[in-house]
């Protein structure tokens, strides 16, 4: 049957053209679509790190000056990280509460803000994204992240950190597979490309990767230790990052605990009166980043553009299989059976559409090699396979061949189906 179907497809290759072309554009302006939105629902499914189930995020709040529960004597910084301690003891007491800790800083996993650093291990520069804790104070516990190289997140919380220590992720050890262990090893930092001025960081523990943002696959991420902390960090920003214990519910936490906070959250100039989830919190940031709008636009456009290419590629067939009506008669009155019509029809669309999915996609992968392989340009990327060029470029070329040919199939089944079924008198009676 393959080469009547090839015989055929020659013999109406003239025909053809024009559904060949419209094929390859289809499958160009296929890709085009289905790439970024691909990539956008691959990093949303990759682990953060740590488990956001359960996790509360409650912003610290200062009375204003002009206030008249105002207290001077308590705005400055050894009050107010006393003040802080305290509403941390009472949060950790709260019912339902597994642990608690305080976040003075813009730049942690999930926030808005953000830092970055190139370090150096030898001659390999390492771009990274930095978060900050205050050690003793229960940051890894709470976040809960997955430990590596031995030590628990207990001991991570607890060791005396000197300045310039680091915690670092374990997805280090992708490009530095030969070094073994990180704990003890020393990277370093030159601010101005000159020996004098390069810092050594010490690295004290690992966890396993952490990604800052749900939509991003994540940096390096490198947790640096705050020894002295002022006043202004904590209530300018300051919040405290809550775990709720396994079997606790969250909305039936909050309606609780927002009532008790309202009366019983507060030491000094600090106060407590916002409290949400940190799933409303990652949220938040991804809709304010544009990536929620430039997701849901990327899938409208995705159903539109399906469903427009349905329809088109789907009519084009159909009236293609329906003017083979007297072609499909004679193969009948030769006794063809109409299984074997149908699938010799569906044959021909399915080779007519492999070939121009071909085609467009040969044409894509010029695009891609022009603009596409940014991996190559010197850049430290996380080791997934979705960062592969190759590797990349074939699992969508594939899901654009499986769009492209479901959609040509069905266009051809139905009324293939219809005309190998009819009797060859009436298929044959304007001959």
């Amino acid at each position: 049957m393959l080469k009547l179907i090839l015989k055929n497809l020659w013999a109406r290759r003239v025909r053809n053209a024009w559904l060949l072309a419209e094929l390859i554009l289809v499958t160009v302006l296929t890709w085009y679509i289905t790439d970024p939105l691909f990539v956008l629902s691959y990093n949303q499914t990759l682990p953060l790190g740590y488990e956001p189930d359960g996790l509360l995020i409650a912003p610290i709040r200062s009375l204003p000056s002009t206030a008249p529960d105002y207290n001077k004597e308590e705005a400055d910084s050894l009050h107010t990280m006393e003040n802080m301690h305290r509403m941390l003891r009472k949060l950790r007491d709260y019912p339902g509460v597994q642990n608690a800790a305080p976040l003075v800083t813009f730049a942690f996993p999930g926030s808005g803000g953000s830092s970055y650093n190139t370090y150096a291990y030898d001659t390999l520069a390492i771009p990274a994204s930095i978060s900050y804790f205050i050690p003793h104070t229960g940051f890894f516990e709470t976040f809960g992240f997955k430990t590596f190289e031995g030590k628990t997140l207990g001991e991570l919380d607890n060791m005396d950190y000197q300045r310039n220590d680091l915690v670092v992720s374990a997805d280090l050890l992708q490009i530095l597979p030969k070094v073994g262990r990180l704990t003890g090893k020393r990277l370093f930092y030159n601010s101005d490309d000159d020996e004098k001025d390069t810092t050594f960081f010490q690295i004290k523990g690992v966890v396993e990767k952490v990604r800052s943002r749900n939509y991003e696959q994540g940096m390096y991420s490198f947790f640096e230790p705050q020894l002295n902390v002022r006043s202004k960090e904590v209530w300018n920003g300051g919040s405290f990052l809550i775990r709720l214990q396994p079997d606790v519910s969250e909305q039936r936490f909050l309606h609780d605990f927002r009532t008790w906070a309202y009366s019983n959250l507060k030491a000094g100039n600090l106060y407590i009166r916002e409290v949400s989830t940190y799933k409303e919190q990652l949220d938040y940031l991804e809709y304010g980043s544009g990536v929620t709008n430039k997701y849901r636009m990327n899938i409208i456009l995705a159903v539109f553009f399906l469903i427009n290419l349905a329809l088109g590629v789907t009519g084009a067939f159909w009236l293609q299989t329906r003017s083979r009506r007297e072609e499909v008669g004679i193969m009948l009155s030769y006794g063809a059976a109409p299984g074997n019509i149908c699938r010799l029809l569906m044959g021909e669309a399915a080779i007519l559409a492999s070939f121009a999915w071909l085609v467009g996609c040969l044409i894509y992968l010029q695009y891609g090699l022009a603009e596409g392989n940014w991996y190559e340009q010197g850049y430290v990327v996380p080791s997934l396979w979705i960062n592969n060029f190759w590797l990349h470029y074939i699992v969508v070329s594939l899901i654009v061949y499986i769009i492209i040919i479901v959609v040509v199939l069905l266009g051809v089944f139905i009324p293939a189906y219809k005309i190998s079924r009819i009797p060859p008198t009436e298929a044959l009676r304007d001959e």
